[in-house]
């Protein structure tokens, strides 16, 4: 594995971590997800390799232990500078592994900002997974207001408010919780590592949930998706009980979504007994075997 940082938007640094297969099929670019980092998909890239896949995973703005401010993603046009990111670093990979392939898999928020990017970019793609895909919420435009107003308190500031309106609903569809994480998944082992992980769980300000709100917002609209690559596969993959992918109510907009925007390949694996983090889930051979399945196709 190879480290390094790549200059983007703002003199930011990206982190970036390159596991390179002797002879890969394609490149994979992986989006985590929020309040976590690059370094929890290792074990699923050094899968990748093994099966030939170069993959390339980074953290996100305000995200892992290069970070000017954990938690902090920008304290204006966040959304915009998540995108510009992701941008930048397919830009990268074209330009180090020229004639591969590129797959994009984003989880969670990955998701959000895989299908922001998506609303431009879908032809630099040749397969996508969107794994723990949040849902359209019609209230998005709301949210944005909320963070606007929040933000003008302070950009480094933390809600409450903000945090219990983003993640306040996954916590309580859980019942008979032990923990307010347990929503991430039935593995209690995974719940554990997260609480004890120093870069896991750490609060978003309310820059950070402006940002959030602006591409779940956007996310939501098939008319901003152009010039698309209709033929491009894409495989929404989750857990039967993900609060996250909205129930099977949630996940049926995310794919109508889609088709709406002009895509026509998609399809759909909903994992029976599993929640948000189907990649660290007991049964992760089975995901994991899916997941490349649909590369190998």
């Amino acid at each position: 594995m190879e480290k390094l940082f790549l200059d983007s938007v703002g003199e930011y640094k990206l982190s970036l971590a390159i596991f390179e297969a002797k002879e890969p099929r394609a490149v994979i670019q992986i989006v985590h997800g929020m309040q976590e980092h690059k370094e929890r998909y290792y074990p699923f890239a050094e899968y990748l390799v093994e099966n030939g896949y170069t993959v390339v995973v980074s953290d996100m703005r305000g995200h892992g232990e290069d970070a000017p401010i954990l938690g902090h993603i920008a304290d204006k046009k966040g959304e915009v500078l998540l995108i510009e990111d992701q941008r930048k670093i397919y830009q990268f990979i074209k330009e180090r592994f020229k004639n591969l392939p590129v797959y994009l898999l984003g989880h969670s928020m990955g998701s959000i900002i895989s299908r922001v990017l998506l609303q431009t970019n879908s032809k630099d793609y040749a397969k996508v997974i969107l794994s723990g895909y949040v849902n359209p919420n019609p209230a998005s435009g709301v949210a944005v207001g909320l963070g606007n107003i929040r933000k003008a308190f302070g950009k480094k500031k933390s809600s409450k408010m903000l945090a219990s309106l983003a993640l306040g609903p996954y916590t309580k569809a859980v019942k008979d919780r032990k923990t307010d994480l347990d929503w991430l998944s039935y593995n209690e082992e995974n719940v554990k590592n997260y609480y004890a992980d120093p870069l896991s769980g750490i609060p978003f300000t309310n820059g950070s949930f402006s940002a959030l709100f602006h591409l779940l917002n956007k996310m939501g609209k098939a008319k901003k998706y152009v010039d698309v690559n209709e033929n491009l596969p894409i495989l929404l993959a989750g857990g039967e009980e993900d609060p996250c992918t909205g129930g099977e109510k949630g996940r049926a907009a995310s794919k109508a979504l889609l088709e709406k925007a002009g895509f026509k390949e998609i399809s759909v694996i909903t994992y029976k007994g599993m929640r948000h983090e189907i990649l660290n889930e007991k049964d992760n051979a089975l995901v994991y075997k899916d997941m490349l399945d649909f590369f190998n196709k």
